[in-house]
């Protein structure tokens, strides 16, 4: 026997040994009515899935010819690396040979509710690692075995997958049909495509198809494109932006845009919904605004030029939707700004403080040059189910550090401005009642003596002004239950520019106090 050979059953012997016999689990009620990958398998698997009762099949094989091929009762696809796996909208993946070694990382595995992997050296190899990185966290889970084909199939580990990734907008639909035809499929949803219109209508398309959906509708979307294997990739972003459906973890659109670019859809002859012409014109403003396709040198030059654009077609598509919509094709920066402000759905500091992450045009034209020094704090707390069981508490310790200026209860319409804008509008939380902790209570502080941010901050949270606001991290931890880590309990402004800007949402502008304070912050 080689060398080679007599490592791996060495490691196969000691892999083995930290694991009981797993409870044995019936393969039936793992691929029933699922949508299941198989990887690098043989056929006699692949039939043993499908005779199971899998609602249909994805069968990932090296030898396999570009593209993505329907046979019968399953799709066939090349497999050429583990990235592969997860490019589709399965629920149930069996994962042989390398491709078991997606289990190294979440991301490959996050959309499976089940994982198996073969009874074996390797197989063995890849589970016991992904256990080790992932099992303490709850993330991956040793539920039981299997056995696929019979007597003369083959047995498997199985694992279970918990996983909430932060973006969900990804998603995937049914292949073998055409993009015009997917999107026909969603008559009666409440959507709008967002670009290529006229490709999708001419059945000329390539690549990812972009949606706007209705929060409420985004689960009857999915349910329309998962009745089969899908991999032609949709991004769906929601009017809300909640629960992963979202860019950069925020709304696509602002929620005044959002609702006016749903409410004024327009179908086509073809049956799309798109936006009408002026709602697609403004949409776009904001599209060349706040998502990566101005270079950072128009953050200064102002210039609406071709080489200020990330590519050259964003300017030709400009004109073109200004045409379309009869109005003038803007020529500076400031006049995109002005365009989304006068139809009041220009973003709050605090959504493109999100979108800026990763963009050079925004961090220097929002961000390059603070309007206020550091001192001005603004600090609001959420509700988890407990109410304001916890002001008390919470006063006291941020009087420890700040002086609080003012502070009161939100009122159920300013709560709703504060839930529209601050935060990036995005007060999701799965451990709040419902998933969602509204903030119910704010506070403006003053800080007499800022600190500088630590490189820590600088590096995780490159927008603090004030190290001290970094307090609320010891809040969040002091205040949390027993079995929780840290909760959220409380949000703050990250410098004085966005707190600022929460005065704004929060209709303290003039408050005399407040404006005395804010003339010494004068940058």
């Amino acid at each position: 026997m080689s060398l080679p050979s007599r490592l791996l059953r060495a490691a196969w012997r000691w892999l083995g040994s930290g694991y009981r016999r797993p409870e044995a689990i019936d393969p039936s009620g793992i691929v029933r009515d699922r949508l299941v990958l198989v990887a690098l398998a043989d056929d006699h698997i692949a039939d043993a899935v499908s005779a199971l009762g899998a609602r249909d099949l994805l069968v990932l094989d090296r030898a396999a010819a570009p593209g993505v091929h329907r046979q019968q009762d399953r799709c066939r696809q090349p497999y050429t690396r583990i990235p592969d796996i997860r490019k589709n909208n399965c629920r149930v993946a069996l994962l042989h040979g390398r491709s078991a070694f997606g289990l190294w990382q979440k991301r490959q595995f996050a959309n499976f509710d089940f994982i198996l992997v073969p009874v074996g050296p390797l197989g063995a190899l890849a589970m016991r690692l992904a256990l080790l990185r992932y099992e303490r966290r709850g993330v991956l889970t040793l539920a039981g075995a299997t056995r696929m084909g019979g007597g003369s199939g083959r047995d498997y580990w199985v694992l279970t997958a918990c996983v909430r990734l932060r973006d969900r907008a990804r998603h995937y639909a049914p292949s073998g049909s055409t993009p015009l035809e997917l999107v026909q499929g969603l008559a009666g949803i409440d959507y709008v495509l967002l670009r290529s219109f006229n490709a999708i209508a001419a059945g000329m398309h390539r690549g990812d198809i972009d949606l706007l959906v209705a929060q409420h509708d985004v689960a009857a979307c999915k349910q329309r494109l998962d009745v089969a294997v899908g991999t032609q990739s949709f991004d769906l972003f929601t009017d809300q932006g909640q629960d992963g459906y979202s860019y950069k973890s925020v709304p696509y659109y602002s929620p005044r845009l959002a609702a006016e670019v749903l409410r004024a859809a327009e179908l086509t002859a073809e049956g799309l919904r798109v936006p009408s012409p002026r709602w697609c014109f403004i949409a776009y403003c904001y599209d060349l605004l706040f998502h990566h396709k101005l270079c950072p040198e128009a953050a200064a030059g102002e210039k609406l030029e071709p080489h200020a654009f990330m590519k050259a077609k964003h300017h030709a598509e400009l004109a073109r939707l200004a045409t379309a919509a009869e109005q003038s094709v803007p020529t500076t920066v400031s006049e995109l700004e002005q365009i989304l402000r006068t139809e009041g759905v220009m973003p709050s500091i605090d959504l493109i403080g999100f979108y800026s992450n990763g963009c050079g045009f925004l961090s220097r034209r929002y961000f390059g040059k603070a309007r206020l020094k550091p001192g001005l704090a603004t600090f609001f707390i959420r509700d988890f189910g407990t109410g304001l069981d916890r002001l008390p508490e919470l006063r006291q310790r941020l009087g420890d550090t700040f002086e609080i200026i003012a502070e009161g209860p939100l009122e159920p319409k300013r709560c709703e401005q504060v839930f529209q804008s601050v935060r990036g509008g995005n007060w999701l939380d799965i451990k709040a009642p419902g998933g969602e902790a509204r903030p119910i209570y704010w506070f403006v502080c003053w800080d007499a003596a800022p600190q500088p941010p630590s490189p820590r901050t600088r590096r995780k949270h490159p927008r603090v002004d004030n190290e001290n606001i970094r307090f609320k991290d010891d809040l969040r931890r002091e205040l949390s239950p027993d079995d929780v880590k840290a909760l959220r309990i409380i949000h703050s402004s990250d410098n004085s520019d966005e707190a600022l800007d929460h005065l704004e949402h929060l209709g303290l502008l003039d408050h005399p106090e407040l404006r005395r304070r804010l003339s010494g912050l004068k940058a």
